[in-house]
């Protein structure tokens, strides 16, 4: 009667060990380099974010420190 292979969809749940994302198969492969993709913007983004805030917040300690420091007086002429 010849080969008869039948082929059965399952639908599987992602797990959290990275191994078990490995696969050949061409069309969950392209699925798998998307999602890293959007992975790798998302936190390009974050560092983007996270960079900025530090910088922002860092220059407001320094403005804070020092009008404490001074007692709101100008030492060197005007702030800004």
């Amino acid at each position: 009667m010849g080969n008869l292979h039948l082929t059965v969809i399952t639908k599987r749940k992602p797990s959290s060990r990275p191994e078990s994302d490995f696969t050949l198969d061409l069309p969950r492969a392209e699925q798998l380099r998307i999602k890293m993709d959007k992975e790798k913007k998302f936190r390009h983004r974050c560092r983007i974010l996270t960079t900025f805030l530090s910088l922002v917040f860092f220059l407001l300690t320094v403005m804070v420190v020092s009008l404490i420091l001074t007692r709101g007086k100008r030492m060197f002429g005007s702030m800004l």
